[in-house]
């Protein structure tokens, strides 16, 4: 494949995928609790690529080799920096002061964790995401009694005044171990579960909101947009002049 293609295209693709990156994080970007994507791209040579899918005899992978190094590797990971705590007044809601702290919810493919605190009663009067997925005290799930229901700044609920849970709250001091299930929800994909946090602090009444800047992110938006028309131009420009060598070669001079 010709260099200047292979270049084009692999920087097309990162573009694209920037653009599918950005465009989530926008989405988002008033959604309690959510932690923006981070694009990356580095280096990698075609050997580690495309080469190593030919079979050993094809004649060309050396040559391949030598000619297209450079390939872009893109990767995502999550920046689970603090977002701003907004006061919504509303006594279900609840934001964590650690940025390493998450609540914990049950669901049908076990506990996941959250930084999202905006939490609802189901008809029972158990605590639950706005999904339905019920969150998890030290005790295990929160059912209230009914009345006033409010959660207060160490995580205690209270209904009517009376401590019928606490908010289950774990601590991560890596976070690279945890891999977006769904919009603001984590799962946990390798190491043990941190234990509970008994000295957690949140601001009651008040959310977490998304960390992503929808300034930065729109600008980041354009110049992706920009950068993969610029590949894509480049790469028919240079398949153009492929195709005029190739039909003007041998071709006798007037």
């Amino acid at each position: 494949m010709d260099r200047g293609t292979y270049a084009s295209a692999s920087a097309g693709l990162y573009q694209l995928r920037r653009l599918d990156v950005l465009n989530n994080n926008l989405a988002n970007v008033n959604t309690p609790g959510f932690k923006g994507q981070v694009i990356t791209a580095e280096r990698r040579e075609f050997d580690q690529t495309l080469a190593n899918k030919l079979v050993p005899t094809e004649p060309y992978v050396k040559t391949d080799q030598q000619r297209s190094p450079g390939v872009v590797n893109v990767k995502t990971h999550t920046d689970f920096t603090q977002g701003p705590i907004q006061v919504t007044g509303n006594p279900l809601n609840a934001a964590l002061n650690n940025a390493n702290d998450f609540f914990a919810v049950n669901t049908p493919d076990g506990v996941q964790y959250t930084r999202a605190g905006n939490f609802t009663l189901r008809q029972d009067g158990s605590l639950v995401t706005p999904e339905g997925l019920l969150v998890l005290g030290d005790g295990g799930e929160i059912t209230t009694t009914g009345g006033s229901v409010q959660i207060t700044d160490n995580g205690s609920v209270l209904s009517d005044g009376q401590l019928v849970g606490r908010l289950q709250v774990v601590r991560f001091a890596d976070t690279s171990n945890l891999e977006r299930v769904a919009g603001s929800r984590f799962a946990l994909t390798g190491g043990e579960a941190p234990p509970a946090v008994e000295d957690a602090q949140m601001t009651p009444a008040a959310l977490e909101m998304s960390n992503v800047s929808a300034i930065e992110s729109m600008v980041q938006l354009i110049s992706a947009n920009r950068g993969f028309e610029l590949y894509t131009k480049s790469a028919r420009t240079i398949d153009e002049m492929n195709q005029t060598a190739s039909r003007d070669l041998g071709r006798p001079r007037a």
